[in-house]
C-alpha cells in the first residue's frame, strides 16, 4: 500500500474579540477591537467596511480594520471577504505611514488567507496582494530596531507594533505560498528569504517572531530549490538551534520547526550525527504526555481551587502543535520520494510489465524500507511507541469540561489533528518497518482491535477515519510477514462494526481501505490454517461474512476503483485451493459472474472503454490515478479467475 506524505497546514487565526471561539490562537496579537463594531458579511455591511477603511479619519480606518479581522473568523465569511474585492483596499494599507493601520491590516489579511480554502486564498492573489505584502517585508531588509515609548525607551517585544507587524506580515506570507504556486514563486523572484533570515534567532528578535519566520521557511522550502539553495549554507546555524535541549513548550515548537527546515534542505541525510540529532529531539518532544496536561488544565479550571495549572492555555498549544510537527516529520521520514503515489503522466500507456511492477511494488511492506542507521535510530529512541501513545484522546468528562473554558474547543481541535498525524505516522512506520521493530504481532493485533472500537463506536471526521483505517490496513498488511495466532481469535461480532462502516461510509478511501484490509484478512486465516481447522463453526462464519461484504462493494461501490480492490482480494482469498468449498457455500462463482459484466461496463460508463484504442483511454487513466494499475490487473484477471474456479467450487454441490 502506498505510504502517506504528510503535509503542514496554514496557522490558525486570532481572535480581535476576545469570543469563546474555536479558533484562538497564541501567535498573534491582538488589536484592540469592541464587540459593537463585529459588522456583518452582507453586501451592505462589507460596504460600510469598505467606506470605513477608505476613510481618511484614522480612527474610522481602524474600527473598519478590525471589524474585518473579527468577521475573517468565520470560515464562509473570509470566502464572502475575498469575492467583495475588499482585499486589495486593505493591502493596499499595509504601506499606509500610520504604524497601527499596518499592524491591523496585516492582521486582518492574515486572518482572512487562514480562515478561508485554496479558492479564497488564490483570489486573494488575484488582488495583488503580493506587491505591497513584499513592499512591506523588504522595510524589515536592513537593521531596525522596535519603536520607542514616549519616554523614549525600547518597546517590549511582544508588544511593539513594528515586530508584531512583521509577525502578522510573515504568517500572511506562510498562507499565501502554502496554497498558490503564484505566491510561491513571487516569493522567490522578490528574493523574499533573506529578508527572513536574519530573523531567524529568538533570542535577538524574540520566541513570537523567530517561530513565524521558522514556520513560514519550513513551508517555503519543501520541494523549492532556490529556498533550499539559501538554507543550505546556514544549516550549521540551524542545527545549532536543535542540539541545545529546549527550555519550555515555545522551545519545543520553535526547535521542531527547525528540525523540519532541516529535513526539508535534506542537510542531515548526509551525516548520521546530524540525523540522530533529529530523531533525538523529536523523542525528546513526544515524550511529553500532553493529555496529562491537557486533563490538569480542564481540571483546575473548571474548579473553585485558586491552584493554577503547570501550563496555560499557550504552553499547551505550543506543545501540541511541536507534537503534530514531529509526527509529520517522522512520518515523512518512513515515506521516501519511491514511496509517494504518483497520477500517471497522460501520455503514457500502461504495459504488462508495469501493471507487474505495480502489484509487486504492493508487496515490498513486508520488509524494511528504511536504511539500517534511520531503523536503528526509530527503534533506539522508542519513537514508534512514542507515536502510538499520541493516538490517545482525553476521556468525555474532559472533553465537556474543555467545551466550557475560552480556550478549550481550540485545544481539543489540535489534540484531534494531533491524533490523526499520529495515525498516519503510524501507518508509514508499520509499513516501513519489521514486525519485530513494532513490537510483535501480539501488540499489533491489540492496536488494530484498539482503532476499530475507538474510530467506529462514535461518529468520527472523514480525516480521521481515513487515517485510523489506514492505519488498521498496514497492521494487516504486516501481518502478512509472519503467522499471527491471535487471528484465529478472532469473531463475527469484533468485525461486524468494520463491516458494516465499509459499505456505509460515504468517504471512498475509507471503503477502499477497509475492503483491502477485510480481504486480507480472510487471506491470512486461509493462509494460517489447514483445510480441516478452516472450516470450523466460529472461523466459517467470519470468512462467509467477509466474503458477503467483498461482493456487496464489489458490486454496488460507486467508485471503480473501491469495486476492485474488492475483487482483488476476493481473487486473493479464493486463489487458495482450500476455499473451494467454501466458494460453494458463498455462491461466490455466481456473484462474480453477475459482477464481471457489470464492472466493465462501469469502466466503460465512467471512464470511458479499457481498450487502449479508445480516445477517453487517457482520460480514464488520469481519473483513476494510481489505482489505475489495480482496475486494469482486475479487469485482466476476474474472468479468468471465474473459469477457474467454477468447476473446483461445483464439486462441492452433492458434497
Amino acid at each position: 500500500m502506498g505510504k502517506v506524505k504528510q503535509r503542514r497546514q496554514r496557522n490558525a487565526r486570532f481572535n480581535p474579540l476576545g469570543l469563546s471561539e474555536a479558533v484562538a490562537s497564541d501567535n498573534v496579537v491582538a488589536v484592540g477591537v469592541n464587540e459593537e463594531d463585529s459588522g456583518d458579511v452582507t453586501p451592505g455591511g462589507l460596504r460600510i467596511i469598505g467606506e470605513k477603511i477608505s476613510s481618511a479619519v484614522v480612527e474610522e480606518r481602524l474600527s473598519g480594520l478590525n471589524t474585518l479581522a473579527a468577521l475573517a473568523l468565520d470560515d464562509h465569511a473570509a470566502t464572502a471577504i475575498a469575492d467583495s474585492r475588499l482585499i486589495r483596499k486593505v493591502s493596499l494599507l499595509l504601506k499606509d505611514p500610520n504604524t497601527d493601520i499596518r499592524l491591523v491590516a496585516a492582521g486582518a489579511l492574515r486572518n482572512v488567507s487562514a480562515g478561508g480554502s485554496e479558492e479564497v486564498v488564490e483570489t486573494m492573489v488575484q488582488q495583488d496582494v503580493l506587491s505591497p505584502l513584499s513592499d512591506l517585508l523588504l522595510e524589515y531588509k536592513n537593521a531596525w530596531s522596535p519603536a520607542s515609548n514616549d519616554l523614549g525607551e525600547v518597546t517590549s517585544r511582544d508588544v511593539d507594533p513594528l515586530t508584531n507587524i512583521f509577525v502578522h506580515a510573515t504568517h500572511f506570507l506562510l498562507n499565501l505560498c502554502e496554497c498558490s504556486e503564484q505566491a510561491l514563486n513571487f516569493f522567490n523572484q522578490e528574493d523574499l528569504i533573506h529578508v527572513l533570515l536574519p530573523h531567524l534567532d529568538p533570542s535577538i528578535w524574540g520566541p513570537a517572531l523567530a517561530l513565524a519566520v521558522a514556520e513560514c521557511l519550513l513551508c517555503v522550502s519543501e520541494n523549492n530549490d532556490n529556498a533550499q539553495t539559501a538554507l543550505l549554507p546556514v544549516a550549521d546555524t540551524l542545527m545549532q538551534y536543535i542540539s541545545r535541549p529546549p527550555d519550555n513548550s515555545a522551545d519545543m515548537h520553535f526547535a521542531a520547526t527547525i528540525a523540519g527546515i532541516l529535513m526539508n534542505i535534506n542537510y542531515c541525510s548526509t551525516t548520521e550525527s546530524n540525523f540522530q540529532l533529529v530523531l533525538q529531539l523529536l523523542a525528546s518532544i513526544l515524550e511529553g504526555d500532553i493529555l496529562v496536561h491537557i486533563t490538569e488544565y480542564a481540571a483546575q479550571s473548571c474548579s473553585a481551587d485558586s491552584t493554577k495549572p503547570s501550563l496555560i492555555p499557550q504552553d499547551l498549544e505550543h506543545l501540541v502543535v511541536a507534537q503534530q510537527l514531529c509526527l509529520e516529520i517522522l512520518s515523512n521520514i518512513c515515506c521516501s520520494e519511491d514511496d509517494e503515489d504518483e497520477e500517471w503522466n497522460d501520455s503514457e500507456v500502461i504495459s504488462d510489465e508495469e501493471i507487474g511492477e505495480a502489484e509487486e511494488s504492493m508487496d515490498l511492506g513486508n520488509k524494511s524500507a528504511l536504511l539500517p542507521e534511520v531503523q536503528e535510530g526509530i527503534i533506539h529512541f522508542n519513537l514508534f511507541q512514542l507515536s502510538l501513545r499520541k493516538v490517545q484522546y482525553p476521556d468525555e468528562n474532559t472533553c465537556q469540561a474543555l467545551q466550557t473554558l475560552k480556550y478549550g474547543p481550540s485545544l481539543l481541535s489540535k489534540l484531534r489533528t494531533l491524533q490523526v498525524r499520529a495515525l498516519l505516522c503510524l501507518q508509514n512506520m508499520i509499513s516501513a518497518l519489521d514486525l519485530n521493530d513494532i513490537g510483535g504481532s501480539e501488540l499489533m493485533y491489540s492496536t488494530w482491535l484498539n482503532l476499530g472500537t475507538m474510530v467506529f463506536k462514535d461518529t468520527c471526521e472523514d480525516s480521521m477515519l481515513e487515517a485510523a483505517t489506514g492505519a488498521m490496513r498496514a497492521i494487516m498488511e504486516k501481518f502478512s510477514q509472519g503467522k499471527c495466532e491471535k487471528l484465529n481469535e478472532i469473531t463475527l461480532q469484533d468485525i461486524k462494526v468494520i463491516l458494516e462502516a465499509g459499505v456505509s461510509c460515504p468517504t471512498s478511501s475509507v471503503r477502499g481501505n477497509l475492503a483491502r484490509m477485510v480481504g486480507t484478512l480472510g487471506c491470512l486465516l486461509v493462509s494460517q490454517n489447514t483445510e480441516e481447522s478452516l472450516y470450523t463453526d466460529e472461523r466459517t462464519l467470519v470468512l462467509s461474512a467477509i466474503t458477503e461484504f467483498l461482493l456487496k462493494v464489489a458490486a454496488h461501490d460507486r467508485e471503480l476503483w473501491v469495486s476492485a480492490e474488492a475483487l482483488d482480494v476476493i481473487i486473493d482469498l479464493y486463489s487458495d485451493d482450500k476455499t473451494d468449498k467454501l466458494a460453494f457455500q458463498t455462491c461466490l462463482v455466481d456473484s462474480l459472474k453477475g459482477i464481471q459484466p457489470n464492472f466493465k461496463s462501469k469502466g466503460r460508463l465512467g471512464f470511458g472503454s479499457f481498450e487502449n484504442t479508445d480516445m477517453n483511454y487517457q482520460k480514464q487513466k488520469k481519473k483513476l490515478g494510481d489505482h489505475g494499475a489495480l482496475v486494469m490487473t482486475v479487469k485482466d484477471n476476474l474472468l479468468a479467475f471465474i473459469k477457474y474456479k467454477a468447476p473446483r467450487a461445483l464439486k462441492h454441490r452433492n458434497a
